[in-house]
């Protein structure tokens, strides 16, 4: 069985008279381990379906099990350690307390777990070298750069060890080469056993992932070799004037296929 399970899920909100149908029946599985990729344009209905993954949101119908879990049927205490336990949370626009040193943010998910203050301390520690900023724990939010308050709020979702990390737009306030650095830097914590779910609407960064899908208008449809070429596109951009490393077409050397079948 996968890691996490998702069945049907279909979010509706309402407004006066007016429905609006924001996720239509997605069925999603994602194995353990996994870098998943989700695409799609403004309204799609990416980061309702990440919002519902995360336990932040509750389903209008379907179901969600992560590790066999049941999410939706967890309540108060157990839901809220649920997210503790298993999810590591990035936001596009970092959620950084301004007051706080990037330790003291970082420590913050270790806020109620049972540790000691020098545990937590050095896991927070920990985390941030993780990510490249051993040397910055003093700093205040206003004293980094963005590509550095965004590595913060990477440490601060992976303090507590968590098995997956759900990224709303990671890159979104980022320039191209923090973007870029922010990428690598998931990767690596997904080549070391962690799952990733990431929406983005920048298909450039769908080369860091090792599936994709697409939503639109609140269902998944076909990742196409249309989408494929302006992900290559991108990259190829990216490389203008450096030497390409091995042999084959770009898309070839991106692992991109024939297109992801619908979920039954």
């Amino acid at each position: 069985m996968a890691f996490i399970t998702a069945d049907r899920l279909s979010k509706q909100y309402r407004s006066g008279e007016v429905t609006v149908d924001a996720l239509k029946g997605v069925s999603l599985d994602v194995e353990e381990g996994e870098f998943l990729a989700v695409v799609g344009e403004s309204g799609a209905g990416k980061s309702t379906l990440l919002s519902l993954l995360g336990g932040l949101d509750r389903p209008t119908a379907g179901s969600l099990h992560v590790n066999d879990l049941d999410v939706y049927g967890l309540r108060g205490e157990r839901l809220a350690d649920f997210r503790s336990e298993y999810l590591g949370f990035v936001f596009q626009s970092f959620q950084l307390i301004t007051y706080l040193t990037a330790l003291e943010n970082t420590m913050l998910p270790l806020a109620i777990a049972p540790m000691k203050a020098k545990e937590k301390r050095a896991a927070g520690i920990h985390a941030l070298k993780r990510v490249g900023l051993g040397d910055k724990l003093d700093r205040l939010p206003h004293q980094m750069s963005g590509g550095e308050q965004e590595r913060v709020a990477l440490a601060r979702a992976i303090v507590n060890d968590p098995p997956v990390i759900l990224a709303d737009e990671p890159t979104g306030n980022l320039d191209s080469k923090n973007g870029e650095a922010v990428m690598k830097l998931l990767q690596d914590l997904n080549r070391e056993g962690i799952t990733i779910v990431m929406v983005t609407h920048n298909l450039g960064y769908t080369k860091y992932a090792s599936r994709t899908i697409k939503l639109q208008d609140g269902g998944i449809v076909p990742f196409t070799d249309t989408d494929a070429s302006c992900a290559v596109a991108f990259e190829d951009e990216q490389e203008e004037g450096r030497s390409i490393v091995g042999s084959g077409s770009a898309a070839e050397r991106r692992g991109f296929s024939e297109p992801a079948a619908l979920p039954a």
